[in-house]
């Protein structure tokens, strides 16, 4: 199945089923009005073959209507269920989904042999943000992050909030090498996008970027490529900031 084709089930699965479940007790009407006339001593075939419109309309139309009471519920169940997997500032996935996306996905690629690759990047120096400007400038450079890295993102990425100024990229099928190329492509949209502008004026924070892979499935993985990230970017950090690392060029720096 095409990728947006999935996506699109995924978010209407809910109403979907909704709409199944709605029709299905929609049954019970017409079932329920045959039942009260055999209790009258009325066979149902002879109340069906009577008057079958009215059959056919107690049918068909309860199960449209209540198929299409499940549509719309499920909809908005399903929408309340995305708001507890999204960031309310950024609109990007929070932490706890992206710790399960990992292992998820860690799982599909290795047992299907391929890689997979996963990008950590810190705002530096964020606290000055909030702290020279308050919490509103603070917040308006974070929606800028979570709006460009969403858009920067391919379709297969899974692109999260996992801490207050921290941001993950979870790249499927990636190597070490395209997650230190994509981290770059990043560093350079931060400078054009993490920024606030407080009386006219524009305040720009840059970032710095942590980059682990696994393309060999000898052993097991998961949070470990987390940690991995995790530390080459705090290498980063400690380099000068502003900067791509990976868990290679982390551990020689």
């Amino acid at each position: 199945m095409h990728y947006e084709r999935m996506k699109w089930w995924l978010n209407r699965h809910l109403s979907i089923t909704r709409a199944l479940q709605g029709g299905l007790l929609a049954i019970g009407a017409p079932l329920g009005w045959l039942l009260i006339l055999a209790l009258d001593g009325q066979p149902p075939e002879t109340a069906i073959r009577a008057t079958p419109g009215l059959f056919a309309y107690m049918l068909f139309g309860t199960m449209s209507v209540f198929a299409g009471f499940g549509w719309i519920m499920g909809g908005h169940e399903q929408a309340e269920r995305d708001r507890g997997l999204h960031d309310g500032l950024t609109g990007l996935y929070n932490a706890e989904f992206f710790h399960i996306a990992l292992g998820n996905v860690v799982s599909a690629m290795r047992r299907h042999e391929q890689p997979v690759a996963l990008v950590i990047f810190d705002l530096d120096h964020f606290k000055r943000i909030n702290d020279s400007f308050g919490h509103a400038a603070g917040d308006e450079v974070l929606r800028h992050v979570g709006h460009a890295v969403a858009d920067a993102a391919r379709g297969d990425e899974i692109v999260a909030r996992i801490g207050g100024e921290e941001f993950a990229l979870l790249m499927p099928g990636s190597t070490l090498q395209a997650a230190e190329t994509a981290a770059e492509r990043l560093r350079q949209i931060m400078a054009q996008s993490a920024y606030c502008v407080v009386d006219g004026e524009r305040h720009s924070v840059t970032a710095s970027f942590g980059c682990a892979a696994r393309q060999q499935w000898a052993e097991a993985v998961g949070e470990s490529r987390f940690n991995a990230a995790d530390q080459a970017m705090y290498a980063a950090k400690q380099a000068g900031r502003n900067r791509v690392l990976t868990e290679d060029n982390a551990a020689l720096s």
